[in-house]
């Protein structure tokens, strides 16, 4: 995968005219959030209406929570153990595998499709961003011009606290990434990886 277009919004202007900023977004295609009602709406006042909502009810009842979690996004396997509070903004875009624990304070901008496998160990405080802005054109970026690039975490991959997952990453399986790593490029199966940004540090056996 690739985290940076190296196109601008002009070049797909032929392709995206007819196409909505919600649409625009699924697709990976450039788009300006607030120009949109209707994604302001879906993202903005929908979801996070949603997931504050189910938040707050974790509170004193987590099995009603996650059966309203499941509701909100149908691609959680209903055996994942998530800890609340969590944050999804695009909730028909992620996928969670069975048996996967997430813990607090999960965030989750998932304009572009998250998945995660089976099996995973999230730590508290960890970020997976999707949204991505034009790297070195200050207009396009003062303009408000975005994408978002798919996230892909494999089985068995284990998170430490505080780890961030930049667009466009794609993790292998029985991948350990330290508590802060920072994963900014695609990791292979089978090694242990941390700092920021992330970097192999040891291989592991494979499973």
């Amino acid at each position: 995968m690739t985290t940076k277009r190296t196109d601008k919004p002009a070049d797909r202007f032929e392709i995206t005219k007819n196409m909505t900023n919600y649409e625009k977004a699924l697709a990976g295609e450039w788009y300006i959030f607030g120009e949109d009602q209707e994604l302001h709406d879906r993202v903005v006042v929908w979801a996070r209406g949603k997931y504050t909502e189910i938040n707050k009810i974790a509170l004193e009842d987590k099995e009603k929570a996650m059966d309203m979690l499941v509701e909100f996004a149908p691609g959680i396997d209903r055996s994942c153990d998530i800890v609340f509070p969590v944050q999804v903004e695009y909730p028909e875009q992620i996928t969670i595998g069975a048996n996967t624990f997430i813990n607090n304070n999960f965030i989750c901008l998932s304009g572009g499709k998250i998945t995660i496998g089976k099996h995973c160990f999230i730590g508290p405080n960890c970020s997976l961003f999707t949204p991505n802005h034009h790297p070195s054109d200050i207009k396009l970026r003062r303009e408000g011009w975005q994408y978002d690039a798919p996230i892909s975490i494999g089985n068995d991959v284990w998170f430490g606290g505080n780890v961030t997952i930049c667009p466009g990453v794609s993790i292998g399986d029985n991948v350990v990434v330290g508590a802060g790593a920072v994963v900014t490029k695609d990791i292979p199966s089978n090694c242990i990886v941390g700092g920021n940004p992330a970097k192999i540090i040891k291989e592991l056996a494979e499973e």
